[in-house]
This record gives C-alpha cells, structure tokens and sequence, in this order.
C-alpha cells in the first residue's frame, strides 16, 4: 500500500476504531486481512474460469483465442475483460456453459 494510501486508511478507520474501542492497527490489520482474502477469492475465480476454458477447449492456444476474442454477448468486450466483475464472471461461465452443453443464441 502506498503512503498517501497508508494515511487515507488510517483517517478512514479511526472513527470506527473510537466507536467501537478497537485500536487503530487492529483495524487495519482487519480490513487489510479482508482486502487481501477478497483479492485471493477474485484471482481463485479467475484461475477456475480460465481452466473451465483450457477444460472445454483442451487446446491452450485455442482458450487464448477465446478469451481474448470479443462477444456479441458480452457488449463486445472479450472474455478476459469481464472478469474483473463479479457480473462478469457470471457472464463468461454462462457463455463456457452454453458452448459446453451445444446452447447457442
């Protein structure tokens, strides 16, 4: 975290830490511990719909070109693009869903 980050966090939690008699860095320490698992559950998801791609595809070049193609059903934005969302994730496992199973349109 950077320093101007550092301190924006620290003013950010000092109310909390008044009202609920919790120490400062004991804040922190939660909301970094939270941050950090939000961050891992995110890069998890994406690790898991990547292989689902690599899965179906079974060719690393091909899930590559999937990915990395736009969609009509994405708003024209490419796989890799939505998932940064949680809407997004639903939508690119919803298209590996439906070109699994034959469900096209």
């Amino acid at each position: 975290m950077a320093k101007t980050s550092d301190r924006r966090s620290k003013k950010a939690v000092q109310p909390a830490s008044k009202r609920s008699q919790v120490k400062k860095r004991t804040m922190l320490e939660i909301l970094f511990v939270r941050n950090k698992s939000r961050s891992a559950n995110k890069l998890g998801r994406r690790e898991g719909i990547i292989k689902q791609a690599l899965d179906l595809f079974d060719d690393e070049a091909e899930t590559q070109r999937w990915l990395s193609t736009p969609k009509e059903a994405l708003g024209g934005q490419t796989p890799l693009e939505n998932l940064d969302s949680e809407s997004g994730c639903e939508k690119v496992e919803e298209l590996l869903y439906r070109a699994e199973y034959g469900i096209f349109g």
